[in-house]
């Protein structure tokens, strides 16, 4: 049998749903604007969504996290005495912005994520937000300011867990099969 006579075989890998890899800072411009229209007031809210858009931009740079440090004191410098469901909103949007920045900076803009590989980083950021957000809740209760719990950002969480497990639970099937 001559070499010609071999049928081709070319490597396919499935890989599975994907999205473009550029879609990460544009994510990450997006949570950061939305974070800073919540939490930042005044002229703090145009420098949060101007560092936003540099975050996207140049989200392998210190902006992203000059961003993270301007919610936490946009946060800090709000009237304590207001306090309201909007922080429980502030820790999932600092924490899926964390989450996103980390995945941007280790995603080139011109691949492919696969949607499986956001399982790992869904089921963390779920394990840390679900406790995050009882421990905060049940420290503003104690202290008279939360009457209703952030009931909306503890199921958030719950379902980032449960979409991670729907992520990787398929994935380990597939590797064992």
């Amino acid at each position: 049998m001559s070499g010609s006579a071999r049928p081709a075989v070319r490597a396919v890998f499935r890989i599975g749903p994907w999205v473009p890899g550029s879609l990460l800072p544009v994510a990450v411009g997006l949570v950061g604007v939305a974070a800073s229209l919540l939490v930042l007031q005044d002229v703090l809210a145009l420098v949060g969504a101007a560092l936003s858009v540099a975050a996207a931009v140049r989200v392998r740079s210190a902006v992203p996290w000059l961003l993270v440090a301007l919610l936490a004191v946009g946060q800090l410098l709000r009237d304590p005495t207001g306090l309201d469901a909007s922080l429980p909103a502030l820790v999932l949007a600092l924490h899926v912005l964390v989450v996103l920045v980390l995945l941007a900076r280790s995603v080139p803009v011109r691949s492919r994520l696969q949607l499986a590989a956001l399982g790992p980083a869904a089921l963390t950021t779920g394990l840390v937000q679900v406790p995050a957000q009882v421990v905060a809740a049940a420290l503003l209760v104690v202290g008279g300011r939360l009457q209703i719990l952030p009931v909306a950002s503890t199921i958030g969480g719950s379902l980032l867990v449960l979409l991670a497990g729907l992520l990787i639970v398929p994935r380990r099937a597939d590797r064992e099969a």
